[in-house]
């Protein structure tokens, strides 16, 4: 009898072996390994670093605020003399070799027409306007031809006088280290048209009003 269950046992561990060295051999086997994800995106891995490369270089280039590439404004706001009753406010845009002037200008006579010039100083003390200094005019040209020298205005039935015009030469801002710059200079307004010949002014005597050419943004 013993012989007999001995003899129906061994077979049964035998089996059982078997069944524990397949499932080892079945858990323990590597996944497939899929190359797909890790092969080169292209044949050329030159184009791919360069790719890298150049991401790398706008990631580290310095921030650009909003600032940046905006050309700089100016305000200017007048002040009147005595006897005289000039307001207005102007802005001044550099636009690169040039500089374009807008706004409204009121308070002059009806129909009168004016000397408009850039002068040297950004000092518009009462009473005369003296210390604005002599037209603006670095390159000691003939009156006619200064950086300084803007066209006339005239003022309507009203006397109002809306200015719109781009000025080549002056800019606001010096970006070549040519002596061109006129923030924190002024704009004067003259008791009379400048006739763009006689020397040293113009003949546009008296200044009525005058205005600091002064940054708003930079």
């Amino acid at each position: 009898m013993k012989t007999l269950v001995l003899a129906l046992l061994i077979p049964a561990a035998i089996c059982v072996g078997c069944t524990n060295k397949e499932e080892s051999a079945t858990t323990s086997a590597p996944a497939p390994v899929d190359a797909t994800p890790t092969a080169p995106a292209t044949a050329n891995p030159g184009t791919a670093a360069n790719t890298v490369a150049i991401g790398n270089a706008a990631a580290t280039a310095p921030v650009t605020t909003p600032a940046d590439g905006v050309p700089p404004t100016a305000h200017v706001s007048f002040v009147s003399a005595a006897g005289y009753s000039v307001n207005g406010d102007l802005t001044v845009t550099d636009q690169g070799g040039a500089v374009a002037i807008r706004g409204v200008l009121t308070g002059l006579e009806p129909g009168s027409e004016h000397g408009f010039h850039v002068h040297e100083f950004g000092d518009c003390s009462l009473p005369d306007f003296k210390r604005a200094g002599d037209h603006f005019n670095p390159t000691m040209a003939p009156h006619g031809k200064h950086l300084g020298d803007l066209p006339n205005i005239k003022a309507d039935k009203e006397g109002h006088v809306t200015i719109d015009a781009t000025i080549k030469g002056p800019n606001l801002v010096d970006v070549d280290g040519a002596p061109t710059q006129i923030i924190g200079k002024s704009l004067v307004i003259h008791a009379r048209p400048d006739d763009h010949k006689t020397q040293p002014s113009g003949g546009s005597g008296d200044r009525i009003a005058c205005g600091v050419i002064r940054v708003e943004h930079l």
